[in-house]
């Protein structure tokens, strides 16, 4: 999104971010009405989130039990890494057929996806469940107002797209503090639990004990 504002800045012309495309800021052309003179940052970006995906799906099946879902997940993340990747590499001014065909499968797969991550964690991690339903819902209603022309192309693509990002940003946020509280968290936890005076041994503090005295009862 910031790849975006910033590519749309150096626009000689008015860039609208309701009426045009994502795919115009990637253009490496210069022509009238679609002239984008730091295409090079947003086709790296497009490149770069590409990388990313794919790093997020080795790492999300280490969290998903095995089964038939898991590959389909899998797979379904495989081709979204690689159509947004094809994206930055296959802009809009190299022919229609050849854009669209880098990019239809990862706009398809990204809502599949969703979909089938609310399913499958629905009775392990409902709250998971729940944002990846939400952010599903939200991009196939965007779809499905870019394809019946219901709203301007670009608000509607933006609604339709940026719902996969979103759930990656919070999705891998929470993550990495689930696991920072059961790493670093804990280890800093338990130094200065080390480290508080309360904590050490009586033994350190404590005088030796002499052992009891006999009874004279006992002695008889």
């Amino acid at each position: 999104m910031l790849a975006e504002v910033v590519t749309a800045a150096a626009w000689s012309t008015p860039y609208s971010f309701a009426q045009d495309s994502i795919s115009s800021l990637g253009v490496t052309t210069c022509e009238v009405g679609s002239c984008s003179p730091m295409h090079d940052v947003m086709n790296s970006t497009f490149v770069a989130l590409g990388v990313l995906t794919l790093l997020g799906a080795l790492f999300l099946h280490r969290h998903i039990r095995s089964g038939r879902e898991k590959k389909w997940i899998l797979s379904l993340a495989v081709i979204i890494a690689a159509s947004t990747a094809a994206t930055g590499l296959f802009p809009a001014n190299d022919g229609t057929i050849i854009h669209w065909s880098a990019v239809l499968p990862g706009f398809v797969a990204r809502h599949a996806v969703l979909v089938l991550i609310a399913w499958h964690l629905w009775h392990e991690k409902r709250l998971v469940a729940l944002w990846s339903a939400l952010c599903a819902l939200v991009g196939l209603v965007g779809a499905g107002l870019m394809l019946g022309r219901a709203l301007h192309f670009g608000l509607g693509e933006r609604l339709a797209l940026y719902p996969l990002p979103m759930w990656m940003a919070v999705t891998g946020t929470a993550v990495l503090m689930a696991l920072a509280r059961r790493t670093v968290f804990r280890n800093v936890e338990f130094s200065l639990r080390a480290f508080h005076p309360g904590v050490w041994p009586r033994v350190w503090t404590a005088r030796p004990q002499t052992p009891p005295r006999p009874s004279r009862r006992s002695l008889a």
